[in-house]
């Protein structure tokens, strides 16, 4: 039997830079955004994350989609 995977919940984190700490090393700030639409476009996703980024003053460093998926067997 082959395994099934039903997205059931996604998110995405908007990470944002913050500059650096006393020792040089960088530091940013996560922003989850939940209920995005389970089957939306990683397109979209990137478009979207990219314009909630661009409503900070500093850098995005990182996009990240979070799932969370059902298994089943088929």
């Amino acid at each position: 039997m082959a395994a099934v995977m039903n997205v059931v919940k996604r998110s995405l984190s908007v990470s944002i830079s913050r500059g650096q700490d006393a020792d040089g090393n960088p530091v940013s700030k996560s922003y989850t955004y939940s209920n995005v639409k389970p089957d939306a476009e990683p397109d979209k996703l990137l478009a979207t994350g990219k314009a909630l980024g661009g409503l900070f003053d500093n850098e995005i460093t990182g996009l990240t989609v979070i799932e969370r998926a059902t298994l089943s067997e088929e």
